[in-house]
């Protein structure tokens, strides 16, 4: 009777291979799973590049679904919204989480999303945490950042952000709202 197995050689050349394949395709496992992370992000910066656009228009189209202070606008849902310049304000339990459907997000207070059973925070921010990073220099108006878990908000630049620019309800000149993403820090 004759053995069938393999040598030890043909066993280490075999374990050589897998080594290699191994190391070559786990960053490239890792990149997809930051690739996923950065596709989300940008379709999060579209979804409130459009949530934004869908509220001017309706402003547009009904204005009368504005309050005499024209701070908040009442959807077709009947929830009410605040807005700034028509615009909606950069306020997100108050404004966006209404106009938007994003899984597993909770504003916090801290700048460190810890929670690791959240897919992303949320952090409220003013006009000075835009100018200090460059994104902003107009009026004093309000917006929001956000941000998967493990990260520092003032420390790693890897989020999605929205600032309504606008200082009151009815500015003289009406200034547009920034939505970005900055990946630099992911």
């Amino acid at each position: 009777m004759k053995n069938t197995g393999f040598t030890l050689i043909e066993l280490v050349v075999v374990i050589v291979i897998l080594g290699i394949l191994a190391v070559v395709a786990a960053p490239k496992f890792i990149n997809l799973q930051d690739d996923a992370k950065l596709a989300n992000m940008m379709a999060m910066k579209g979804a409130l590049e459009s949530a934004e656009a869908m509220v001017a228009m309706k402003v547009i189209v009904d204005p009368e679904g504005l309050n005499q202070n024209q701070n908040r606008f009442t959807l077709s849902s009947s929830q009410n919204i605040r807005v700034r310049g028509k615009l909606p304000d950069g306020r997100w339990n108050n404004t966006f989480r209404h106009l938007v459907d994003f899984q597993n997000i909770e504003q916090i207070s801290s700048n460190n999303c810890t929670d690791m059973e959240l897919q992303w925070c949320v952090r409220q921010r003013g006009q000075n945490w835009f100018n200090s990073r460059g994104y902003a220099s107009l009026g004093t108006g309000r917006g929001f950042v956000i941000f998967p878990p493990g990260n520092n908000v003032n420390q790693d630049r890897c989020y999605v952000y929205y600032m309504n620019q606008n200082d009151t309800p009815i500015p003289t000149i009406v200034q547009p709202s920034l939505v970005d993403v900055d990946f630099s820090g992911c």
